[in-house]
């Protein structure tokens, strides 16, 4: 059975990854979706919130995988991802 803390746990996982990764397409689309995800399935329990956990870790696996890939063939600088100076 999965405790609160622990969810939160992964949803912070989840999110930490999702920012890791090079372009900001994907960093943006990870982002909304790990919180869609999260909103979705706040109010499960009992065995659909062990599954739901379960796949949580599975896409956790997924997201680490695609930021290694990632960052081994990075692409250019978004236009999104410039700094405008102050």
């Amino acid at each position: 059975m999965s405790s609160p803390s622990s969810s939160l746990s992964m949803c912070r996982s989840l999110l930490r990854e999702a920012h890791k990764m090079s372009d900001y397409n994907f960093r943006s689309y990870a982002a909304r979706r790990v919180k869609a995800g999260f909103r979705k399935n706040s109010l499960l329990q009992g065995q659909e919130l062990a599954a739901a956990v379960k796949y949580g870790e599975e896409q956790l696996a997924v997201l680490k995988r695609q930021v290694i890939i990632g960052n081994l063939y990075p692409s250019d600088t978004s236009v999104m991802d410039f700094k405008i100076p102050a």
